[in-house]
């Protein structure tokens, strides 16, 4: 399952004055934040971490307090503002959630504003609840300043290019000052003059303006082209002041008389300083350029760092946070590396879900954010690190365990494709470095014979695992292509393909994805596929005009009766039940194999749904959310037209233990047992045989204390319990 966003295409957004965010392919190793336990019948999760920075911003007087603005201008219902009381470290939410963020800056003694698509918001508890500002309740407000000298005395960048508006009486009325087009991408005082102020623009000949009459008229400054970014008077010198530009960061140390270039590159980030040091983090080099100096000597700090569109940065008590498109990066020395530090903000684009039921993983990727992985059902997230060398990631495969138990694993991300040998936990490339790969799947008999569909051009084939591709023909030129197999009667097989954009049919090859055949559907936009294996097997796509399905395999297909509207996600590979997750209400339900639907989306009503997955049981769910992350679902009502419930049961004793553990299973009579115990990486620990008694699980010397996971199986059935090992 694919969906792409926000790739850059070098295009402008009149709204906003930044590059365009089009509808392409749309860490953290600290301790866990307790999660959400799914509802019954009711979608809840918490976490992986990230989001779209725009802003990172110190409490004034008190930098362990940080704020973070977060959104997308393409979907203005995610987003919001997140708090950190550890300088950065780890973040919680705040009443400002589901919109989108533009900008915060911080005023004294506990004041925050926040420039959002509908309106400027104000904090006056250090960021924790907001209100709205009575005097712009509704402006789309890219960017916003505070004087220092006079907290009543606000400019709000707006959008659309129309320039800035200025305030006197605390946002209660606004004026025009002279300065009413371009874009206001920065904001900066000066602390020895109290009325001059200064504001980076884009889209006017001068990157820079200043006002010495507290903000009533404007001059330009600066060298020609834009301004992205702003920092007045790092250390405390007035004279200094360091303008991210069109160009890099340019630098002047005599109130702008004159500028140097001292660090080249593409930023849409401020500079930041503490006591001693400044940070300029730079895209094309993928780090942060350090200067110990003041300035007068730049090193590049590339180390730690994968994700690197930067938009945001500020100091704190934690050290420097670096702000990208997919969350955060922190260092607390310059030289040091940098850590993923975003855990809390729950901002995440999430594209494709992946769950193993044999280890009881759960694995989720999306925009920037790399890939994260969970063993408790989602409770508790870590980013997989080192994971793919790309942080953008479209789809992983196997997407369940139904098919295949082996260690191989394969994902699809903006540069390549990459695999794992050993169940996630590394990665190495597996061909296409710089090509933008939507979807990938492998042969579950033999996983070095794979499939990857290019963002452009079409499907590829390897069967060496990745060393040499060669592509399909028999497709049209069409976007982001989206892959599933299904096996055939007699053995082999069949290779589907749909593609998100530009085609009118699903396509199928029966020859390894050498050629293949056209199969007409409605509509142009067919984002996604679903497979059923055996003898009933079927097929589901999801459009832009709701579900259709096919009875033979994908060689023709039949619009579902009463599904209609936008369609990201379809799962339909067991039982009588086939869900959809929409555009924008959630996830659809037909308990029939799609004649009838409903709603299944209590606790996501709004929402976009991007991809589905199977739980332990087809009664429970795992949904990957743009802009909200991955929600769980256990319903026993989805069991009615499926199997019996589960007589299986696996239970630990003692529980905590120190040595050997006694492993009782319970059994329905449905044939053999085998218990596994599994550690939290997923690892593979023990094997052992058991049924309708005991099994003794003894843990070597070299095992190391923590939570494992114990799945008991049958030919039907799987039961799952916890152990706890002391050292």
């Amino acid at each position: 399952m694919f969906v792409v966003i926000m790739v850059i295409l070098g295009l402008m957004d009149t709204e906003t004055g930044f590059p365009r965010e089009e509808f392409l392919h749309g860490y953290c190793n600290e301790t866990p934040m307790p999660g959400y336990v799914a509802g019954q019948g009711e979608w809840t999760g918490s976490g992986p971490w990230g989001g779209n920075l725009r802003a990172l911003v110190p409490a004034v007087g008190n930098n362990s307090i940080v704020v973070a603005a977060c959104g997308y201008s393409m979907t203005p219902d995610a987003g919001g503002v997140w708090r950190s009381t550890n300088g950065g470290v780890t973040w919680n939410g705040t009443s400002m959630f589901g919109i989108q963020v533009n900008d915060v800056c911080a005023a004294p003694p506990s004041t925050f504003y926040a420039a959002t698509r509908t309106g400027l918001y104000v904090s006056t508890d250090n960021g924790e609840n907001w209100s709205v500002v009575p005097g712009m309740p509704s402006a789309y407000v890219i960017k916003i300043g505070v004087s220092q000298a006079n907290p009543d005395v606000l400019i709000a960048g707006l959008s659309s290019n129309t320039g800035i508006r200025r305030s006197v009486d605390g946002g209660a009325t606004w004026h025009e000052v002279g300065l009413s087009t371009g874009f206001m991408k920065g904001f900066g005082c000066d602390p020895d003059h109290p009325d001059t102020m200064y504001v980076a623009m884009s889209g006017l000949a001068q990157p820079l303006y200043r006002t010495t009459d507290g903000g009533a008229s404007w001059s330009p400054m600066g060298p020609a082209g834009s301004g992205w970014g702003l920092l007045v008077a790092p250390f405390g010198y007035a004279e200094t002041i360091i303008l991210t530009h069109s160009d890099g960061f340019y630098m002047t140390g005599n109130y702008g008389a004159n500028w140097d270039l001292v660090v080249p590159g593409t930023s849409y980030a401020p500079a930041a300083c503490d006591a001693s040091n400044l940070y300029a983090p730079v895209i094309g080099a993928g780090g942060v350029y350090e200067s110990t100096n003041g300035g007068s000597n730049w090193y590049l700090n590339t180390s730690g760092i994968t994700a690197s569109y930067w938009q945001a940065g500020c100091t704190s008590s934690a050290g420097y946070l670096a702000g990208h498109n997919g969350g955060v990066y922190r260092t607390l020395f310059t030289g040091n590396q940098y850590q993923v530090s975003q855990q809390g903000i729950g901002n995440a684009y999430i594209h494709t879900v992946s769950y193993l039921s044999a280890t009881g993983t759960l694995f989720a990727a999306g925009e920037y954010h790399g890939l994260w992985k969970s063993t408790d059902a989602g409770e508790s997230w870590g980013i997989v690190n080192p994971g793919p060398a790309n942080w953008t990631i479209y789809d992983i495969a196997p997407g369940s365990d139904l098919h295949y138990q082996g260690p191989v694993m394969y994902v699809a991300t903006a540069s390549g494709v990459y695999r794992s040998d050993d169940s996630g936990d590394s990665w190495a490339g597996a061909g296409f470095t710089g090509t933008q790969v939507s979807s990938v799947a492998f042969d579950p008999a033999d996983p070095d014979r794979a499939w990857a569909g290019t963002a452009t051009t079409g499907v590829h084939y390897t069967t060496d695992g990745g060393q040499s591709w060669t592509a399909g023909s028999g497709l049209p030129f069409a976007l982001y292509p989206s892959l599933e197999l299904i096996d055939l009667e007699g053995g082999g097989l069949r290779v589907l393909v749909s593609f998100q954009q530009s085609a009118t049919a699903v396509y199928w090859s029966d020859d390894g994805g050498a050629t293949f055949n056209a199969a007409p559907v409605p509509g142009s936009y067919h984002p996604g596929l679903s497979t059923r294996w055996g003898d009933d097997a079927m097929a589901y796509l999801s459009t832009d005009g709701g579900i259709h399905r096919s009875w033979d395999r994908g060689a023709t297909w039949e619009q579902c009766p009463g599904s209609s509207g936008m369609s990201w996600a379809v799962l339909g590979e067991q039982d009588d039940n086939v869900f959809n997750g929409t555009g924008s209400t959630g996830v659809r339900w037909s308990p029939d194999l799609g004649d009838t639907w409903q709603l299944l989306n209590t606790g996501i009503e709004n929402r976009c749904v991007w991809d589905i997955a199977y739980g332990d049981t087809p009664g429970q769910l795992f949904a990957g959310l743009r802009g909200f992350g991955v929600v769980e679902l256990t319903e026993d009502q989805l069991g009615i037209a499926g199997p019996s419930p589960a007589l299986l049961s696996v239970s630990a004793r003692p529980n905590p233990a120190r040595g050997p553990v006694t492993l009782s299973v319970i059994g329905s009579g449905s044939g053999p047992v085998t218990v596994r115990v599994y550690d939290t990486a997923g690892r593979l620990s023990a094997t052992l045989d058991g049924f309708g008694g005991s099994v003794v699980w003894t843990p070597d010397e070299s095992t190391p204390a923590g939570v494992y996971l114990v799945k008991a199986f049958t030919a039907s059935e799987t039961a799952v319990s916890r152990v706890v090992l002391l050292r």
